[in-house]
């Protein structure tokens, strides 16, 4: 069956008849065209997804088949350089919850909760409950539960998930990373995103009875390693070849920039060292998108709840990614670095009344403005300092001129993700055409690396440029950028 009839089947029946290209905008003029007085409050549906790069139609993917997201798509914005802050779960979804960058809120690793450094700090779904809206979350939100709930920010507890849950008998080891993959003849609710998808129905549906706004927010763990979905997603790509391009790592390149690939070589399946094989590099990407349609199924599902009920004239939607993936190229598998392909994310905002609806954004922007545009679109201001500004002018006109800079950081060793141990601190500015890291010793505060790459013609970095003398002015204006935001000068 070719991709576009397996499309049509995973695109729910109520979005296949209100949400057809095109349509979209006329049913947010509706919203648009109400007199002040007589407006909701607006809604907010939020979709976290883990580990997702953009690999989508709506992106220009031709493989990925995503339907859903690309209907999503148009009817708002999408955000072709989005940048998140730090590239790893936990410090990039405390810096969109917080409003703060990571060493504002002091967590760049794994094991830090936010509450702990900044514990007064208002988040983006405790600012909606103040503010008398129904706050309700499913699936991964923050970084984990039962670690990290915070009970300020919902109305009731988030439920708890399975991050890796399987469903074949010869992977069924209590929490334990058995395959790196799996392909079960089970219903989508079978796996963890489908309940997730469930819960938020449902959440929806308990604010309508109760005519109460709400933020409801949808965390899917999916395209996560492992890369478990039902077997019909599998079968989308089963004719696929996947080719991977760019393997070395880029000329010039300090070795602190890599690591070892250590989160997927703790599946059993994967080999503690070398290179994993052709084979099996082949069933990790088709893994990979068959994880990614089948999230896409789980938001159709979702959103089709709310143009069932009536809702989404008065109902902001955001699709985000918490950081990109490597899957093989530049001699990395998984996250954790500063390279362009684990910082850019996908960021699609979907808002009743914008102008740009449909349109692209090419604006270099950051997770951190994520809180303050969902306060300013629904007119709530934020109960604490907030580090990003507001996208509501580019959801207007997306042209319009923009900061442009977008910053990450990455520690190192990678171990320190979990013993809270770093002794390097890598920290990156991108650019429209630039992007530039530096590496400092957290003990001596001396900088002991540094990596400039020209991304205007290439997606992702291919030679470092630190040290040529014919881009010494934009090596040290990007150095003196970075230089300013590790002293904390915002």
């Amino acid at each position: 069956m070719a991709a576009l009839e397996r499309a049509s089947l995973l695109i729910p029946a109520a979005i296949g008849s209100l949400l057809l290209p095109g349509t979209p905008g006329s049913q947010l003029r509706a919203a648009e065209n109400t007199p002040e007085g007589d407006r909701r409050p607006m809604n907010v549906l939020f979709f976290f997804v883990d580990d997702l790069r953009p690999n989508l139609g709506c992106y220009g993917d031709a493989v990925a088949v995503t339907p859903n997201i690309d209907l999503l798509a148009g009817s708002g914005v999408t955000f072709t350089h989005a940048y998140c802050q730090q590239a790893v779960s936990n410090p990039s979804r405390t810096s969109l919850l917080t409003g703060l960058r990571p060493d504002e809120n002091g967590v760049t690793d794994l094991e830090t909760h936010f509450r702990d450094s900044v514990p007064d700090v208002v988040t983006l779904p405790q600012l909606f409950r103040i503010n008398g809206y129904l706050t309700l979350g499913a699936g991964k939100v923050y970084h984990s539960t039962p670690f990290i709930i915070d009970e300020l920010s919902w109305t009731r507890p988030v439920p708890d998930y399975l991050p890796r849950a399987y469903m074949l008998p010869r992977n069924l080891v209590e929490n334990a990373k058995m395959s790196s993959f799996e392909s079960a003849d089970v219903p989508d609710n079978a796996y963890p995103d489908g309940q997730t998808a469930d819960y938020a129905v449902r959440y929806i549906e308990e604010a309508y009875a109760q005519e109460r706004p709400f933020f409801i927010a949808a965390g899917f763990t999916k395209p996560h390693l492992p890369f478990c979905a039902p077997k019909k997603y599998w079968d989308i790509y089963e004719n696929t070849d996947f080719v991977i391009g760019d393997r070395k790592r880029p000329e010039g390149s300090p070795d602190l920039a890599f690591h070892n690939w250590e989160e997927l070589r703790g599946y059993r399946d994967i080999p503690k060292e070398g290179p994993i094989g052709k084979e099996k590099e082949e069933i990790l990407w088709k893994g990979y998108y068959a994880c990614i349609s089948y999230m896409d199924a789980q938001v159709g599902k979702v959103i089709a709840t709310l143009d069932k009920l009536g809702l989404r004239e008065n109902t902001i939607i955001v699709l985000w990614g918490d950081h990109g993936y490597h899957l093989g190229e530049q001699d990395l598998w998984g996250k954790s670095t500063n390279f362009e392909l684990d910082a850019r994310v996908p960021l699609i905002i979907s808002s009743p009344g914008i102008k740009a609806s449909g349109q692209q954004c090419k604006a270099v922007v950051e997770t951190l403005d994520i809180y303050p545009t969902l306060a300013d679109l629904c007119g709530i201001k934020p109960g604490s300092k907030v580090s990003g500004v507001s996208l509501k002018p580019l959801l207007n006109d997306p042209g319009k001129k923009w900061k442009n800079t977008a910053f990450n950081q990455f520690i190192r060793p990678y171990s320190a993700l979990r013993n809270g141990s770093p002794t390097h601190m890598g920290y990156s500015v991108r650019t429209p055409e630039w992007r530039c890291t530096c590496w400092w010793d957290l003990e001596t505060g001396e900088m002991v690396e540094k990596e400039l790459y020209n991304l205007k013609d290439n997606p992702m970095e291919k030679v470092n440029l630190a040290g040529d003398k014919r881009y010494s002015k934009t090596e040290e204006e990007l150095t003196s950028l970075l230089q300013a935001y590790r002293n904390k000068q915002y």
